[in-house]
Parts: structure tokens; sequence; C-alpha cells
């Protein structure tokens, strides 16, 4: 297969998910190569998964007196902290190395993820859990609790979350990798719990998650990151190939503003309420292209 790299570093929270929306859209329809994305989030911001209550998950009256954003993403999962770290993103159809279920293109983009931490030094693993269903119920649990089958981990510690969508032409996955902190700090955006179940959420966050600069004791710059992941893209991948290109296409930039008007700056996207099955199935066969 032959890859699109795009490296767009800090960008709005909004534009971030239009962003990479806008992309798959244009891969799904064969107008755009398929392609990998790296960014970062300015201002640092929450998101949570598609299919989320986030009212349950978010304080937002704090969340208006912070620094931080929130967006809603495409993708399924949970609740996130964006802050300082490397978000990548896979676009492709699925044909070739990426054909096959979520669990098989999970797996091909994690062996790619972990050659690309060995090069940083970093002896990772990919997790072979998966949230039981009363975890994937519960409220207040926010993605970096635990790990999902294939996603990165470190000496049992959460390193890399990812999440995916997809529809009969293409996919769409994207990942945080938590470049300086971890994900302790989320416990205190978590609305309707006491003060103990607080404290439980933040000890759990700060124990079963680590970022590159606690694992290397230094500190990274985002283009070492990316620059090194991409080397195990190539490495991981080898009989494909990558080139550089140095902004989206004109159309994927449009759409893009579109969606963010439309869509991801919009209350009705980032506070709706969880659909129902009938009406997620609905919403995913809309997608279909």
């Amino acid at each position: 297969m032959e890859w699109r790299v795009l490296i767009s570093g800090k960008m709005s929270p909004y534009m971030n998910m239009a962003l990479d929306e806008a992309i798959y859209l244009n891969v799904a329809k064969g107008e755009s190569l398929p392609t990998l994305r790296f960014y970062d989030w300015e201002p640092a911001s929450f998101s949570c998964g598609f299919n989320q209550n986030i009212e349950h998950e978010l304080d937002f009256e704090l969340l208006e007196r912070s620094s931080y954003s929130f967006v809603r993403r495409p993708t399924g999962g949970r609740m996130v902290l964006h802050e300082e770290e490397v978000t990548y993103a896979v676009i492709s159809p699925l044909r070739d190395r990426m054909a096959g279920s979520i669990s098989e293109t999970y797996f091909r983009i994690g062996k790619a993820l972990l050659a690309g931490l060995k090069i940083m030094n970093i002896e990772a693993e990919l997790s072979k859990g998966a949230l039981s269903q009363q975890e994937q119920r519960q409220p207040a649990n926010p993605c970096f609790t635990s790990s999902s089958r294939f996603e990165l981990t470190y000496k049992r510690k959460k390193l890399i979350g990812s999440a995916q969508t997809r529809n009969n032409k293409a996919f769409l996955q994207h990942g945080s990798i938590l470049k300086t902190y971890n994900q302790k700090k989320v416990a205190s955006f978590i609305p309707f719990i006491s003060e103990d179940e607080r404290l439980r959420i933040a000890s759990l966050l700060e124990r079963r998650t680590i970022s590159l600069q606690m694992i290397l004791e230094r500190d990274l710059s985002f283009n070492e990151v990316v620059s090194s992941l991409i080397s195990g893209f190539k490495e991981e991948w080898r009989e494909d190939i990558f080139y550089l290109q140095d902004a989206p296409t004109l159309v994927e930039r449009i759409t893009a503003e579109q969606l963010v008007d439309k869509k991801y700056a919009t209350d009705k996207w980032n506070k709706k309420e969880r659909k129902t099955q009938k009406e997620f199935d609905t919403y995913l066969a809309m997608k279909r292209i």
C-alpha cells in the first residue's frame, strides 16, 4: 500500500476530529490515499466516545472554569484527557494490509506502534485484556482505567489507548500516546461521585497509566516521538510506501471546516444523549458508503 503521512501539530479539538473524519470520508470514496496522521491538542481537551452520555462523565461547570476544552469523537471508547500527548490516526480502505476485522486491524496497527516505541528504547506490549460487560456499562470509567485487547501497555500500565469506527469501505482508528502526563487529572472532573470515589479513581489512573516521559525519565519533543513512530510503521510495514505531505487536500480542508461548524463545535453533537442500540445501528448504517 501507499501511505500519505500528515504531521498536523497542535490543532483545536474540533478541527482534530473534523479533519480525521474528513479524511476518512474521502478515503472511503477512493478520493484520498490511506493516511497516517499525527497531532496534538490546543487547548488541552477532554474527549468522549461517540455513544457516551457525557453528562454522567464530565463536570461541565468545572470544565468552564478550567483551561480545558471538550469534544465528542466519531469513534467509540470512553473519556480521555488529551494534554501534551501525541495522537495518531490511521485512516485506510479495508483492503490489502488493512483488510479484516476490527481486532485484526487493531493488531496490525499495534505492532507498528510497538516498533516505534522500541526505537525510543521502550519495550511495550500488546494488551490481551478486554473490558467486561459490567465495566463497559459502568459510568465514571475513564478510558485509561483499563486496557482493551491490542492496546499498548508498559509493565501493565496503559500507554496508548485507541478507538475505531468503520463502514463497509474504510476505517478510522485514532489513539492517545501519553507523552508527559498520566491520566489522574480526569478524576477531578467526574461529576456525581463522592470524594472517596474520586480519590479511588485518581489512584487507579495513577497506578494504571504511564507516559513516555515517566518511562524514559526525560523530556521528549512532539517531533522526536512522531519521527520514531513513523520509523516504526515503515519498519513493520516495510513492503509499503510512505511519503510526507505538507497539508491535507483542499477538499479535505473544506470538508473539515464544514464539519467543525455543523458538528464538532456544536452542543447538539457534543452533549447529545446516549443513543439506544437501534438508533446507534441506524447511525452506523447511514455512515456506510
